[in-house]
């Protein structure tokens, strides 16, 4: 209401404002009309009386130019010639002479004088050594011009008592959708609603406009919010699993490196690595959290050497995997090396990562005249076609699960709605079970449409394996080594007692 308030307020002072310009306008320009047709009128006069004198009137008398000058008026009543001839004297029209020692004693405005209640307009003019002056009354032009404009002031208030109504209507109009807008922010704003949209009205069409581009705006805000919160969740979990692994090793070492000293090494070997791995994953968070990068000019580079360079690294590394290249000799492109090669690297590492053993993986490499065009292509698990839009999205993966340590790869073909529990939180509820152990692989496996980790580890005097429900979180069953040994014992007694 008090944005309606303001609209109403502000275009009837608007509209005030229009109309007294309107007013000055039309008063302007009546008074130059005045002015121009007696001006025009008084020109016509002196050069009426200038063409008619001729040298043998300079002998007639007083009565004879009176006569002579009240020809000239177009009105008899208040107007007025005065004639001074060469000689130097001065007849006037019929009761000139007295119209004029008036004007005399009033100011002249611009050749317009103001006497008593009339208007007058003077004007002299010298024609052939005659001085030839008239006096016009403009009372008549000057009361029309007040009558009309006394007139246009009144259908100007009656035209803006009939407007109040219709500016409060025109301003409810305007302010209703932007007051629903404002109530919409503030709502969302406050959380007060699971809404993220504003309030879109058909009209006007400019308050649409901008309601739908506050929508997208929203709708861009909000994207940027969930992927800033899916990238801390899933930085989390890459770095608890390291984390753990290597609290867990530490741990050993601390309960029996006293006593099993051959364990330290490994124990060390094995925290080497994992450090080593979370330096990476670090390195890779802070190179994804830039938020610009400094723009400098970008030499061309022969990207092949690159693509065949990680390609030999990823054979190493994944030895049931085979890559093949297809690409000419050289392809140049202006690009940083060091990003390129991320790139690369990521895709074969992916590619590998989730493919079955011996699988091939080719890479096309080619070059147009417009793109540069980089192919991966690989005999994996895939995304399905719901979750396109999602492959760039940071630390994005088909399978949340996220299984695939200790060199074992498993087959994430479930979505994310049948699993809430995260590799690194299935370690942590091992290490719950059995305090922090060496973790000698973890693997998640389908069955029957249940999804369970099987969880396996170790210390210097047992093996340990937990199986964890991934959707309901729970411990479904426990075993160690030393069950195996209990059981064999209790056979033997058993036939012995028997015996």
């Amino acid at each position: 209401m008090i944005l309606s308030v303001k609209l109403t307020q502000l275009f009837l002072t608007l509209f005030i404002i229009i109309l007294f310009l309107v007013n000055l306008a039309f008063a302007g320009i009546s008074t130059a009309f005045i002015y121009n047709n007696a001006h025009e009128q008084a020109e016509e006069v002196i050069d009426t009386v200038s063409d008619n004198i001729s040298g043998h009137d300079e002998h007639k008398n007083k009565n004879e130019w009176k006569l002579f000058l009240n020809a000239y008026l177009a009105r008899q009543s208040n107007d007025a010639i005065s004639l001074k001839t060469p000689k130097g004297r001065t007849v006037y029209s019929e009761d000139g002479e007295e119209l004029f020692e008036k004007v005399k004693n009033h100011k002249n405005y611009n050749n317009v004088v103001f006497m008593e209640n009339s208007v007058y307009y003077l004007r002299t003019a010298a024609e052939d050594g005659y001085q030839i002056s008239v006096i016009l009354n403009v009372d008549d032009l000057f009361t029309l011009i007040t009558h009309l404009l006394l007139a246009i002031i009144i259908l100007n208030l009656i035209a803006i008592i009939c407007s109040i109504p219709l500016i409060k209507r025109f301003s409810r109009k305007w302010s209703q959708p932007i007051e629903k807008i404002d109530q919409d922010i503030e709502a969302i704003e406050h959380q007060t609603t699971a809404k993220k949209k504003v309030f879109v009205p058909k009209q006007p069409a400019e308050i649409h406009h901008l309601a739908q581009s506050f929508n997208k705006l929203l709708e861009y805000q909000d994207k940027a919010i969930q992927r800033e919160q899916q990238f801390v969740t899933d930085a989390s979990h890459e770095l608890k699993t390291p984390l753990a692994a290597i609290r867990g090793h530490i741990n050993l070492i601390k309960r029996r490196g006293k006593e099993h000293p051959e364990i330290i090494a490994k124990s060390l070997q094995y925290i080497d690595s994992e450090s080593s791995r979370m330096e990476i994953l670090v390195n890779e968070l802070l190179e994804l959290g830039r938020a610009k990068k400094q723009h400098q000019s970008i030499g061309p580079i022969d990207l092949v050497p690159i693509v065949q360079k990680e390609s030999e690294i990823l054979e190493q590394e994944y030895n049931t995997c085979s890559v093949y290249i297809s690409s000419p000799t050289k392809i140049f492109y202006p690009i940083e090396v060091k990003d390129f090669r991320l790139i690369i690297h990521n895709l074969l590492d992916n590619a590998a990562k989730y493919s079955q053993n011996n699988a091939k993986i080719k890479i096309e490499l080619q070059k147009d005249n417009v793109y540069l065009t980089l192919r991966v292509k690989d005999q994996g698990i895939g995304i399905r076609e719901e979750n396109y839009d999602k492959i760039f999205d940071r630390f994005y993966r088909e399978d949340q699960a996220q299984a695939s340590t200790g060199g074992q790869a498993t087959e994430q073909t479930q979505t994310s709605n049948s699993i809430s529990l995260s590799q690194s939180d299935a370690i942590n509820k091992f290490n719950e079970k059995y305090g922090s152990k060496s973790i000698k692989g973890i693997e998640l496996k389908n069955k029957k449409n249940k999804y369970i980790y099987e969880v396996e580890g170790f210390d210097s005097e047992k093996e340990y394996k937990v199986k964890i429900d991934a959707k309901s979180q729970k411990i479904l069953r426990t075993k160690t080594d030393g069950d195996k040994k209990d059981k064999k014992r209790k056979e033997g007694s058993s036939r012995s007692q028997r015996k």
